[in-house]
């Protein structure tokens, strides 16, 4: 049955009156201060502040220590932040049945995930996930720092590895594998690496995201072989290594998601893909309490299928 719109329009505005107030909260805490929750919702510091009082006097608490350095939660504030969460999600939710009364999915889906990663692989497939559920909205942050998603009030990761947290909840949606390519003309003028042993007489572009970006990885009959290489650029981006490596200054070494294109239109040829490391898992990562489940799962549905077309073309 569909929403009776007249009846129901006085409800919008008291969701919005509790939403507002708990948005800004969730802000504050989120980024430490009222001045970056202020920027992050578009108001001034004065209506943060006011916002948050708001709560705290609808709540008969005190959420936040305020003082000139920084701001911290109260013991009543640690134990409302939870709640909070779980209270704007179904705020949300329902302020939008009102522009989607049909039914479907509808709220906010907070995303993370690698700069990289999210460019070439996560926008896309966030494009088609609004394309079908017209009643969502997504914020996708992009950043190779890992971070809490909990303090982060993100609702999902998406990473490329085995999470350290094992508290997380973990959907395994793809697989990816470290291959090492260069163009043409660089291959032409120094010689294609039958062994990983060649590289030594090659430069490298180095991605200084990864651990040890001048140790590259191989495996040899089951056992891994370890190369010291020489790089010739080092630059935290694999976009940027990768671009290097089109025009011919060296070898680059990423994983094929990102390498795709490039292989496929032949401005990359994939070299010692017999020593490629084992594949790595490409995973979506939720809180154990995540309460949009359903949603996370429909994204990583449509994520899915978006790796699987990348990896056949």
């Amino acid at each position: 049955m569909g929403i009776n719109r007249e009846i129901l329009s006085p409800f919008r505005g008291i969701i919005m009156d509790l939403t507002d107030p708990t948005r800004a909260f969730l802000a504050v805490v989120e980024t430490g201060s009222f001045t970056a929750a202020a920027q992050r919702l578009g108001i001034s510091n004065k209506q943060a502040g006011k916002l948050v009082a708001r709560l705290e006097a609808r709540i008969g608490h005190d959420l936040l220590y305020r003082n000139t350095r920084a701001v911290s939660l109260t013991e009543a504030g640690e134990t409302y932040l939870p709640l909070a969460r779980k209270v704007l999600a179904a705020l949300e939710e329902a302020d939008a049945a009102f522009d989607h009364p049909a039914g479907g999915l509808s709220g906010r889906l907070r995303i993370t995930c690698g700069t990289t990663l999210g460019e070439l692989c996560v926008a896309d497939a966030v494009r088609d996930f609004l394309a079908e559920h017209p009643g969502m909205r997504i914020e996708l942050h992009l950043s190779d720092e890992l971070t809490d998603l909990a303090a982060g009030g993100f609702d999902l990761a998406i990473r490329i590895g085995i999470p350290r947290d094992s508290t997380l909840r973990m959907q395994r949606i793809g697989d990816t594998r470290i291959r090492v390519a260069a163009s043409p003309d660089y291959l032409a003028r120094h010689g294609i690496p039958d062994h990983p042993s060649d590289l030594s007489a090659h430069h490298a572009i180095l991605d200084l995201n990864s651990k040890l970006p001048d140790r590259w990885e191989f495996n040899e009959n089951g056992q891994p072989i370890v190369i010291a290489m020489q790089g010739v650029l080092a630059v935290n981006s694999a976009a940027v290594t990768t671009r290097q490596a089109v025009v011919g200054h060296g070898l680059v070494r990423a994983p094929d998601i990102f390498l795709t294109r490039h292989l496929a239109d032949g401005s990359l040829v994939s070299v010692l893909d017999d020593y490629a490391p084992d594949a790595r898992p490409i995973t979506v990562l939720s809180p154990a309490t995540a309460f949009r489940q359903n949603k996370i799962a429909a994204f990583a549905k449509v994520l899915r299928r978006h790796l699987n077309a990348s990896s056949e073309s």
